[in-house]
Formats: structure tokens, C-alpha cells, sequence
């Protein structure tokens, strides 16, 4: 990706999100949340925005989202973790990716299929832009399939994307390498 630096200008406005716990998803149903959710790519959803686990994660993180479970209780960081690496273990790397590319000033949206995590704005792009990057996160040492990677590769291409692999390390810190296809 271009270089990747540090977010700088403003400061955020301070903004309290509420979201309550349904299956793997968060749903914000407040008419203001929704829009600040919207105007900054996170989830998906006009009336009733849905956010995946790691966009909750990163917000929890950020002190702007608290999420709520039956019997009125919140659940914290950790325990959305744990609930959600039940059922996707994957989670943790996917979290990783977008906290970093959010930190970093982009906005990334889930990937919609076929192997791609996130659709990558470039900054300042979103919402008038298509997504500029499709990310794939990988772990080090994780495999992957070399007719998957191609195939995503030629899916990035013919929709005129760079392919970018977020690889973590064993620092959980994200390495970022394009993929172009030699001719």
C-alpha cells in the first residue's frame, strides 16, 4: 500500500456507542450512532448498522462502543474475544489488520467473500471512492493454497484493485506485501 504512516489532523469527536450482542454481530439501532458509524465505514446498514466482531473490538478498544447482552450486563473486550474465537478463529488476525489500517488512517471494510478480509479505502477516499486494496490476513508460517492466492489475485486485478497479504508476525504486528501477477 502507498505509505502507510500515521494518522494525523484532529482529533475525533467524542462518541458513545451503544450496540447490543446478537449470534457474531453487533447491532447500533441509535439514529445519531448509526450515522457516525456510516460516515466512517464501519459495518453495514441504513436503519440499524451491523458491526462485525473485530470493528466492535477495535471500538470497544477505543472507548466509543459498549456492548450490551441480555440481562442488561455488557460484555468487555476479552469476553467478545473468547465468544467470538468459538466460532471464528480467525477473529484475532482480522481484528489486528483493522486496528492497525484504522490507525493508520484508512477505512477498511469487511471483505465480501472469496478469501478477501477487507476492502481498503484509500485515505480520504471513502465514501466517494471505490476501494482501492482487497486485504488478505495471514498469520506467519500459515499456509496458503498457491491456486487460492491466484485466484484472488485475478478476482483484485479484474476489478482493477491491488491485492495487498497482511501477514502477522509473531508480535502480532501486520507486515503488508502487494501481489502483482508477473506477465
Amino acid at each position: 500500500m502507498k505509505a502507510m504512516e500515521q494518522a494525523e489532523g484532529p482529533q475525533e469527536e467524542a462518541i458513545h456507542l451503544d450496540g447490543k450482542l446478537r449470534a457474531n454481530e453487533i447491532l447500533v439501532r441509535e439514529e445519531n450512532q448509526v450515522k457516525w458509524l456510516n460516515e466512517r465505514g464501519y459495518g453495514v446498514g441504513d436503519k440499524v448498522v451491523v458491526l462485525s466482531v473485530p470493528e466492535a473490538l477495535f471500538l470497544i478498544e477505543s472507548n466509543k462502543l459498549k456492548v450490551g447482552i441480555r440481562g442488561g450486563d455488557e460484555i468487555g473486550f476479552e469476553q467478545l474475544l473468547r465468544k467470538a474465537t468459538k466460532a471464528d478463529r480467525n477473529v484475532w488476525n482480522r481484528y489486528l489488520i483493522l486496528r492497525d489500517l484504522r490507525s493508520r488512517g484508512y477505512v477498511a471494510r469487511e471483505g465480501y467473500g472469496l478469501g478477501v478480509d477487507f476492502n481498503v479505502y484509500n485515505k480520504g477516499g471513502f465514501p466517494t471512492e471505490t476501494p482501492s486494496f482487497l486485504v488478505v490476513g495471514l498469520s506467519e508460517g500459515s499456509p496458503i493454497e498457491f491456486e487460492d492466492l491466484i485466484s484472488i489475485l485475478k478476482r483484485a486485478q479484474s476489478n482493477r484493485k491491488t491485492l495487498v497479504l497482511g501477514v502477522i508476525d509473531r508480535r502480532n504486528e501486520v507486515v503488508y506485501y502487494s501481489i502483482s501477477r508477473l506477465i
